[in-house]
């Protein structure tokens, strides 16, 4: 299996990012590719959390199937 890791700087506190990004279903309020998020898991918050991206990335268009792997409040989320 591959993996993807992707890091940016930001200039904000850890708390301020978090807020943010905690919140799942807003992911498509700043991810410029995200059309929409559908979960499919019960829970919506933490690891084992599932849910679809509709991604479009010019006229290519995609559903890109996610699970939260890391879930460490004000610090780190994987996917």
């Amino acid at each position: 299996m591959s993996h993807i890791i992707v890091k940016i700087e930001i200039n904000a506190s850890p708390e301020r990012v978090w807020q943010i990004v905690e919140p799942i279903e807003r992911h498509v309020d700043w991810m410029h590719d995200a059309v929409a998020i559908r979960f499919v898991s019960e829970q919506t918050r933490g690891v084992g959390t599932a849910f679809l991206c509709d991604t479009k990335v010019g006229p290519i268009k995609l559903t890109d199937k996610m699970e939260i792997t890391q879930w460490v409040p004000g610090s780190a989320m994987g996917v």
